[in-house]
């Protein structure tokens, strides 16, 4: 519930309505080089460092997480999905960062009755277009103050120089996709939170997983239950099924 209550939050922070603010120019940014160092690892700058026992969390704020069962208890979409994930536009990414960057938000409900803070966080390295930065491809967070628990924010940017032609929108995490698959956006809830989705949903789902992905009903150990639309465990149904084995006698026998 928390995990989810983070997502309501960053939508009310951000604001309902998309921004139709140009992006300023972005500056030809030299390409960042992809070798390690002798240790294996990437040089610096990396600008978010996730905790080293719980990568969903930052690191500066990681003081206590939640518990595996806690925060499984909250997810229903895509239960073994720890994380959730945010995307606007690259011209209101430049909004962000210069209106709302290191932003602090505090906020009273029902499962914090003291009240907890939020911070909006933009990467400073957000400005660099090209998706060789691997160290940086996420470009903003939203990160619960209290435990470090985050929501990953991206910018989709037009690729002008993209084989299809005008239209094409691209992170750098990889994913491409046309405009016109994404506007106008529809009005939808997400875990009961108001939220925006592509106005093709199924066609960039399809394209990025498959047909088959949109009707498969059984997943990393979990079933789709058509019934209550949410997803069951196989250990939940195990542990179900047992109580309910358990709850019956074994006859005795009687001895004559």
């Amino acid at each position: 519930m928390l995990f989810w209550r983070l997502l309501s939050l960053l939508t009310v922070g951000l604001g309902g309505g998309a921004l139709t603010l140009p992006a300023p120019a972005a500056p030809d940014l030299p390409k960042r080089g992809l070798a390690s160092n002798s240790d294996g690892h990437f040089p610096e700058p990396k600008y978010f460092h996730e905790s080293r026992y719980r990568i969903h969390y930052d690191a500066r704020f990681a003081r206590k997480g939640l518990d595996d069962a806690a925060q499984q208890q909250g997810i229903k979409v895509m239960p073994w999905d720890l994380d959730a994930d945010v995307q606007v536009m690259e011209a209101d990414m430049y909004f962000l960062a210069a209106y709302y960057n290191m932003s602090t938000y505090y906020y009273k409900y029902d499962q914090a009755p003291k009240g907890r803070y939020f911070r909006l966080e933009v990467n400073p390295h957000f400005r660099h277009r090209e998706p060789d930065d691997v160290l940086n491809v996420i470009d903003a967070r939203w990160i619960d103050m209290e435990n470090g628990l985050f929501i990953d924010i991206t910018a989709a940017r037009y690729d002008i120089r993209h084989k299809k032609g005008e239209g094409i929108l691209y992170d750098k995490n990889g994913h491409q996709f046309r405009d016109t698959y994404v506007f106008p956006l529809l009005d939808t809830t997400f875990e009961g939170i108001p939220a925006k989705i592509p106005y093709k949903y199924r066609d960039m789902l399809a394209s990025e997983y498959g047909e088959k992905a949109l009707k498969r009903t059984e997943y990393h150990d979990y079933t789709f239950d058509d019934a209550t639309m949410t997803w069951i465990s196989s250990k939940d149904e195990d542990e179900k099924n047992y109580d309910l084995s358990s709850s019956y006698e074994t006859p005795r026998t009687e001895r004559r």
